[in-house]
Protein backbone atom coordinates (compact mmCIF):
# COMPACT_ATOMS: atom_id res chain seq x y z
CA UNK A 1 0.00 0.00 0.00
CA UNK A 2 1.19 3.69 -0.85
CA UNK A 3 0.38 6.65 0.54
CA UNK A 4 -0.29 8.06 -2.55
CA UNK A 5 -2.98 5.45 -3.15
CA UNK A 6 -4.38 7.03 0.43
CA UNK A 7 -4.56 10.11 -0.77
CA UNK A 8 -5.94 9.40 -4.33
CA UNK A 9 -8.53 7.85 -2.36
CA UNK A 10 -9.22 10.31 -0.23
CA UNK A 11 -9.67 12.50 -3.07
CA UNK A 12 -12.35 10.68 -5.15
CA UNK A 13 -14.57 10.35 -2.12
CA UNK A 14 -14.12 13.89 -1.27
CA UNK A 15 -15.08 15.74 -4.54
CA UNK A 16 -17.62 12.11 -5.67
CA UNK A 17 -16.18 11.64 -8.81
CA UNK A 18 -13.22 9.49 -10.53
CA UNK A 19 -13.33 12.54 -13.38
CA UNK A 20 -12.96 15.42 -10.90
CA UNK A 21 -10.47 13.45 -9.33
CA UNK A 22 -8.44 13.36 -12.31
CA UNK A 23 -8.50 16.92 -12.73
CA UNK A 24 -7.29 18.00 -9.46
CA UNK A 25 -4.63 14.78 -8.96
CA UNK A 26 -3.17 15.91 -12.66
CA UNK A 27 -3.32 11.94 -13.29
CA UNK A 28 -4.79 9.78 -16.15
CA UNK A 29 -8.12 8.19 -15.54
CA UNK A 30 -6.53 4.79 -16.64
CA UNK A 31 -3.79 5.14 -14.02
CA UNK A 32 -6.30 6.32 -10.97
CA UNK A 33 -8.04 3.47 -11.62
CA UNK A 34 -5.43 0.73 -11.43
CA UNK A 35 -4.32 2.61 -8.13
CA UNK A 36 -7.47 1.88 -6.60
CA UNK A 37 -7.84 -1.11 -7.63
CA UNK A 38 -4.99 -2.24 -6.54
CA UNK A 39 -5.66 -0.62 -3.11
CA UNK A 40 -9.20 -2.34 -3.15
CA UNK A 41 -7.35 -5.57 -3.95
CA UNK A 42 -4.72 -5.63 -1.26
CA UNK A 43 -7.59 -4.84 1.42
CA UNK A 44 -9.34 -7.37 -0.51
CA UNK A 45 -12.82 -5.26 -0.54
CA UNK A 46 -14.27 -2.64 -2.71
CA UNK A 47 -14.08 0.36 -1.05
CA UNK A 48 -15.73 2.13 -3.85
CA UNK A 49 -19.82 2.09 -6.02
CA UNK A 50 -18.73 2.78 -9.14
CA UNK A 51 -22.10 4.28 -10.95
CA UNK A 52 -22.11 6.41 -13.83
CA UNK A 53 -23.11 9.59 -12.16
CA UNK A 54 -20.10 9.36 -9.72
CA UNK A 55 -18.68 7.27 -6.97
CA UNK A 56 -19.89 6.82 -3.55
CA UNK A 57 -18.00 4.73 -0.71
CA UNK A 58 -19.02 1.39 0.28
CA UNK A 59 -19.55 0.93 3.74
CA UNK A 60 -15.98 -0.71 4.40
CA UNK A 61 -14.74 2.88 2.12
CA UNK A 62 -16.47 4.42 4.80
CA UNK A 63 -14.98 2.67 7.42
CA UNK A 64 -11.26 2.83 5.57
CA UNK A 65 -11.77 6.90 5.02
CA UNK A 66 -10.97 7.83 8.34
CA UNK A 67 -7.72 6.25 8.44
CA UNK A 68 -6.14 6.71 5.11
CA UNK A 69 -7.12 11.11 6.43
CA UNK A 70 -5.07 10.30 9.42
CA UNK A 71 -2.76 8.49 7.30
CA UNK A 72 -2.42 10.62 4.64
CA UNK A 73 -1.88 14.16 6.72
Amino acid sequence: MELRQLRYFVKIIELGSLGRAVLELDIGVSALSQKIYKLESELCTRLLNRTSSGVTPTSAGFAFLHHAQLTGE
